[in-house]
């Protein structure tokens, strides 16, 4: 997500009101909470998006990860998930429903072509800081703070992984990466996440 830093005068009285937005998780900072309060004037409100990938043959295995994945984007603020799912996806929604049950709302896609190509399926509702949850192997990953990390660091992503070969983890990523995605069948694994690496634009968080 590109920025530009800028100089404003604001009275303290203001300045006071818009502080007293700063919750620590909906709003980060000063600067989110500037940024997010003349969105809303614009009638332009930030969502918070994020992405579940459950295709292949682990998708049923991933479901128990997956569940409090979700419980914590609830709680952190988030209202919205997309889910792309596999040729398994009949079984899938039938575990996960339409999102009643975690207080959020679902959209499926069964038609994506890979993990890359389902990130480029739901671009529409990418358009700010967004999580992609790609794993099933960890449950105990705090959302908030690696929120509140990625803020922090000047990268357009954040890989957490336990596993420097596959990348299966969970992303922080800014839409401007959406432009490096080939179009058509790609792999978050094999042709995004690596690059992003190469190039100095992600931090990687290993898991051990």
């Amino acid at each position: 997500m590109e920025r530009e830093r800028i100089t404003i005068s604001i009275k303290k009285t203001v300045l006071d009101k818009v502080d007293n937005t700063i919750d620590g998780t909906k709003i980060r900072n000063r600067s989110h909470a500037i940024e997010s309060l003349i969105l809303k004037g614009l009638g332009k409100e930030e969502t918070r998006n994020a992405v579940v990938l459950l295709g292949g043959d682990d998708a049923l295995k991933a479901i128990p990860a997956t569940k409090e994945v979700l419980k914590q984007l609830k709680t952190i603020g988030f209202a919205h998930v997309d889910i792309a799912v596999g040729f398994l996806g009949d079984k899938v929604k039938n575990k996960l429903g339409n999102g009643e049950e975690f207080g959020l709302e679902f959209k499926y896609n069964d038609k994506a072509e890979g993990s890359g190509g389902a990130i480029l399926s739901f671009k529409k509702n990418l358009s700010n800081t967004f999580i992609v949850v790609n794993q099933n192997r960890f449950t105990d990953i705090n959302l908030k703070s690696l929120l509140n990390f990625h803020q922090k660091h000047n990268f357009p992503a954040t890989i957490v992984t336990d596993n420097l070969d596959d990348f299966r983890g969970i992303y922080i990523l800014d839409s401007e990466v959406l432009k490096m995605i080939p179009k058509g069948f790609s792999m978050l694994e094999d042709d995004l996440l690596p690059k992003l690496i190469k190039e100095g634009k992600a931090a990687v968080c290993p898991v051990i």
